[in-house]
């Protein structure tokens, strides 16, 4: 099982260990408001010609599918050790 470490996700986003969960929060629907975009603009453009820009967007949209999932693992993390 992956740990987490809180000193470092504090010092990283600049909260009080307090306020980390809160925070890590508002990161995290910024990524996903991100992802949403990102996915409305691979579903517009999965058509256009130029191919290796369209692998580039679905690479890209994988990318932070990823990391969003990371992120609230993280989160499921915090919440344990507090």
């Amino acid at each position: 099982m992956r740990t987490v470490d809180t000193v470092a996700w504090t010092e990283s986003l600049g909260v009080h260990p307090g306020f980390l969960e809160r925070a890590m929060n508002e990161k995290l629907r910024r990524m996903q408001d991100a992802e949403e975009e990102l996915r409305g603009l691979f579903n517009v453009m999965k058509d256009a010609p130029d191919d290796e820009m369209v692998l580039s967007l679905r690479s890209a949209n994988r990318s932070l599918t990823q990391a969003v999932e990371c992120m609230e693992a993280c989160i499921r993390l915090v919440r344990r050790a507090t």
